[in-house]
């Protein structure tokens, strides 16, 4: 059986979302090491995610990019001397024990590829009339290909999804290049964004470049089948876009209320030091979370749809 790490990153915005990635590994019966680039932590923030066994925090190196966690995602896979080396986002949680999971990956990528249906979403303003909605717009696929500049062909007809992928070390060069990529197509006034929708080909920044890189670089990994979302009872849950369950509840994220609240509890049971609990995060105010976040979705629905104000970059 091959040896596995998982690694992550976060700085001061995301303690949050970390503390409850490793409450939910440790609950679940992980008991791999995990590393932890940070940057911008107190001794407060430090010592909160120290205290969960077998968490070990690497500082991240100056000439990093601090403007987005994303852009440390390399230096953390770098980390890790086992044969495969697990990318799990700060803003994500586990229901089971993925361990087992993990091995899937073999000698190269596990990594979720989109639907035609996201395909077609993520892209919709992409598409040149006539182009078949749920592939690739042709002019993305363009500039992939010359921007990357090996095959001419494209090796996938889709993109991925990089909040959570297993890689095995021998392929740690793709993951160099792809960091080098990074650097080279996504511009410095976005680097602290989430999205960058002012981007036609690479508004998704970092899951964008390594799509690119997949479809058009020499010898990239071979993919294999993502198998962190086959089972909701053993998975891994992202929780995607703003704001983050920590910050307020979306309802779409009012499933796991119960799993990140039980999170705490079962925390606070093995004598751990949690941050401040805030009203949101407690089980006894679950219903008026529930109205909070419907009233928020009401009120985001008007900005975007009757006074035109939806933002063009999310940061």
């Amino acid at each position: 059986m091959s040896s596995k790490t998982i690694v992550t990153a976060c700085d001061h915005n995301f303690v949050w979302g970390t503390f409850l990635l490793l409450l939910s590994l440790r609950r679940r019966g992980v008991r791999l090491p995990v590393h932890v680039v940070t940057h911008n932590l107190g001794e407060t923030d430090r010592a909160l995610l120290h205290q969960i066994e077998g968490v070990t925090l690497f500082p991240a190196a100056d000439e990093i990019d601090h403007r987005n966690i994303v852009y440390q995602k390399t230096a953390a896979i770098l980390t890790a001397g086992t044969d495969l080396i697990m990318w799990i986002d700060s803003d994500c949680i586990v229901t089971g024990d993925i361990t087992p999971l993990i091995e899937a990956a073999g000698e190269g990528l596990q990594i979720r590829m989109r639907p035609e249906s996201e395909i077609a979403y993520l892209f919709k303003k992409r598409y040149a009339a006539g182009e078949k909605r749920g592939t690739l717009p042709h002019k993305v696929l363009e500039i992939w290909r010359n921007d990357v500049g090996s095959r001419q062909t494209p090796a996938i007809g889709t993109s991925c999804n990089a909040h959570c992928f297993t890689v095995h070390r021998k392929h740690l060069d793709f993951i160099r290049r792809w960091d080098a990529q990074i650097r080279k197509v996504i511009p410095d006034d976005a680097a602290g964004c989430i999205v960058n929708d002012r981007s036609f080909a690479y508004f998704l920044l970092d899951e964008a470049v390594m799509s690119s890189m997949l479809a058009f670089s020499e010898a990239p990994p071979p993919i294999r089948h993502y198998t962190m979302d086959a089972d909701p009872a053993c998975a891994v849950i992202h929780f995607g876009g703003r704001p983050k369950p920590w910050k307020r509840w979306l309802m779409r994220n009012m499933e796991y209320f119960d799993e990140i609240a039980g999170l705490l509890e079962w925390a606070e049971k093995q004598g751990w030091t949690l941050p401040h609990k805030p009203w949101y995060l407690q089980r006894k105010y679950k219903a008026f979370c529930w109205l909070h976040a419907l009233l928020f979705e009401v009120q985001r629905h008007i900005r975007r749809n009757v006074h035109g104000l939806r933002k063009k970059n999310y940061c």
